[in-house]
């Protein structure tokens, strides 16, 4: 009994690879998942937008001196700063200032405090403050989080230090439930006695929620940010969504029907091959002419 020609051997065109069509269709549907996130992402609140590629931790829960209603169950509260810096003859060493929470920091570079006769070391402060407590925001600008006072003063005396070279602070702000333009727009606001803001040249890093800006004198800070016009109204996305719904049916179906029609290519060309091959066997086993008539005789 003769074995069916084509048995135990798939034939296929070369070229094509099983599963090619599904390998086409998950690298769609992975491009589709990404832009639909994109998309939904952007229609959440300020407290839920962030970039997909940040790549970075999520930020530690803000310390609210006093906070919003809806966040003083979970709510811990901020840490200060303390610490004696020494001086020498030209001035105060290179040293660094945080909060234990790290929401408030102040780095102070080779004599950045000046030197005063019979003072031997500076003490250093930072503490946290209810914004409400100082002036309110310019026109424009919102607050973001919690004012500080930075103080220097000079020991053994007591009398308030100045700066003499650069101190740098650094302020971590917590997202507000409000429309924001850009998050690079969070920027610093200076005060020596707290009355009135001054805004400061900035360097906001949005991925990490801080904002660092160079001090002239020490004082109260706090961030702020100005928020989106209230005319604008967020776009409406739903008919991007539903393009984007629309065309993963298109693909899927298209990718189906593609490999649908290849298997039963496939499925015609083993026929032929096989109605072929057992033709040509039929031929080799039939006998030729006179063949027969010889093996009678």
């Amino acid at each position: 009994m003769r074995a069916r020609p084509g048995d135990g051997d798939q034939r296929r065109p070369a070229g094509r690879r099983p599963g090619a069509g599904w390998a086409v269709l998950a690298g769609v549907a992975v491009a589709l998942a990404y832009l639909a996130g994109a998309t939904v992402s952007g229609r959440q609140t300020p407290l839920a937008r962030r970039p997909l590629l940040d790549g970075l931790a999520p930020v530690p829960p803000y310390r609210w001196v006093k906070p919003p209603p809806e966040l003083a169950a979970g709510n811990r509260p901020p840490a200060d700063a303390q610490r004696v810096v020494r001086l020498s003859a030209g001035g105060s060493e290179v040293s660094a200032v945080a909060t234990d929470d790290g929401q408030a920091s102040l780095v102070l570079e080779a004599d950045a405090i000046a030197a005063s006769p019979g003072q031997r070391e500076v003490a250093v402060s930072i503490e946290p403050l209810d914004p409400a407590t100082v002036a309110p925001a310019p026109p424009g600008l919102v607050l973001a989080g919690n004012a500080y006072r930075i103080r220097l003063a000079y020991r053994p005396s007591g009398q308030p230090a100045r700066l003499s070279g650069k101190a740098t602070a650094v302020l971590v702000y917590p997202l507000l439930p409000i429309p924001v333009d850009n998050l690079f727009d969070y920027t610093m606001l200076a005060s020596p006695d707290g009355k009135a803001w001054a805004r400061q040249s900035s360097t906001a890093t949005p991925g990490s929620h801080q904002v660092a800006a160079t001090l002239t004198a020490p004082g109260y800070l706090v961030v702020a940010v100005p928020p989106a016009p209230a005319t604008t109204p967020p776009p409406d996305r739903t008919p991007l969504i539903a393009g984007l719904a629309a065309g993963a049916v298109v693909i899927i179906g298209a990718v189906v029907l593609l490999r649908l029609r290849r298997t039963a290519a496939d499925d015609d060309e083993d026929d032929e091959d096989y109605q072929k091959d057992g033709q040509d066997g039929n031929d080799r086993d039939s006998p030729g002419p006179g063949r027969g008539s010889k093996e009678g005789r």
